[in-house]
């Protein structure tokens, strides 16, 4: 399961130094696509990686939701409706129609989640003071420990863990 995490760093130094040793230290797949840096307002900060839309979205759980239900369609429609010419023709012919089927579903899938986006991720508008910069994370769980405590010994503060360092934070 893929978790968000959110950090505050005090400046670009301490950002750029923690994307470093956060590439450095995790994996593609651990780290997923981030992290993601902002300043205020989600405004970018220059230099490194920042929000897109595609990061915000469920895109890939759609698509994959959508290969299975695509797969499921067409070989359905296969079997109410086809005539097969025996076991080996049969057989082609599911095959086709389940990867056509679930290609189509996966285009599909994908194109209708770009459009949900994920909430706590885009209405977010943290009071962040000038200066400091927004950290996103996108793990999974088994790093998320290690994460966090690489990001707070660069000096990063979680913002999850310490909701009183910011007054106004409020959860969506």
């Amino acid at each position: 399961m893929r978790t968000l995490l959110y950090f505050m760093l005090n400046d670009v130094a301490t950002a750029r130094l923690t994307l470093s040793r956060l590439t450095s230290l995790f994996d593609g797949p651990a780290l997923g696509d981030g992290p993601w840096f902002a300043h205020r307002d989600n405004q970018p900060v220059e230099g490194l990686p920042r929000i897109e839309i595609g990061q915000t979205t469920y895109r890939e759980q759609a698509a994959i939701g959508g290969f299975v239900i695509g797969a499921l369609a067409v070989v359905s429609l296969m079997l109410t409706r086809g005539t097969f010419h025996g076991p080996a023709a049969s057989a082609v012919a599911l095959l086709g129609g389940l990867m056509l089927g679930g290609v189509i579903g996966w285009w599909i899938g994908g194109l209708l989640g770009v459009r949900v986006r994920r909430l706590k991720l885009t209405t977010r508008k943290l009071p962040v003071v000038p200066g400091q910069i927004l950290m996103i994370a996108n793990c999974d769980a088994k790093s998320r420990d290690l994460l966090r405590r690489t990001v707070h010994d660069l000096g990063g503060v979680s913002v999850d863990e310490h909701n009183d360092v910011l007054p106004n934070f409020r959860w969506v």
